[in-house]
């Protein structure tokens, strides 16, 4: 059985979206001048390796597809971007009820409610199932309990005022928290 791995950005005070867009508070924004060091670089392959499905909102769906897809062509020698590939090579399950239509390839469109397509999917063989999320999107995967793992890139910044994707009180067993040269904390957690 697939298991579904929600892997957020989240400031110390558990924010993943600052009220304000002026405040930048992510260090690894996947731009060219990205300071993420090795190690990161390394962890984050070593994830997508295990993956085939990326779960995505509607909202998220189109500009996520597509500017992983010109990664992928922009870095094709670049070994630290091996993960563009694994992300152009998985299945993109994308959950709406309102998207017309995604033309994109390997992607799909689930139709049906949030927790029983995800059930679905993580029924199906081959490797884990990844969700970037967005924020309410990523709520009701928790609140919902379909999530299997949760990773949180800590970035080291606190946010006065935000959007979490904890709408409950929710117990996690911590699995492990690595710190990383650029500043991010992994946290990775079992509900």
């Amino acid at each position: 059985m697939k298991r579904l791995i929600l892997q957020m950005q989240i400031s110390v005070n558990g924010f993943v979206s600052a009220d304000d867009p002026g405040v930048a508070w992510t260090l690894w924004d996947w731009g060219p001048r990205c300071p993420w060091d090795a190690a990161l670089k390394k962890r984050f392959n070593e994830t997508m390796a295990g993956v085939d499905t990326v779960l995505l909102s509607g909202p998220m769906a189109e500009g996520y597809i597509d500017h992983w897809t010109n990664m992928a062509r922009q870095k094709a020698a670049d070994p630290d971007f091996a993960f563009t590939h694994r992300i152009v090579a998985s299945s993109k399950r994308v959950i709406s009820r309102s998207l017309p239509a995604l033309s994109r390839p390997g992607a799909s469109i689930g139709r049906g409610p949030l927790l029983a397509e995800v059930a679905a999917l993580k029924q199906s063989e081959g490797g884990d199932i990844i969700c970037f999320g967005g924020t309410s999107f990523a709520a009701s995967l928790l609140d919902g309990g379909a999530v299997d793992e949760l990773q949180l890139y800590v970035n080291p910044f606190a946010i006065s005022a935000g959007r979490s994707i904890f709408r409950r009180s929710l117990a996690l067993r911590c699995l492990e928290a690595t710190a990383h040269d650029c500043g991010i904390v992994v946290q990775r957690y079992q509900p």
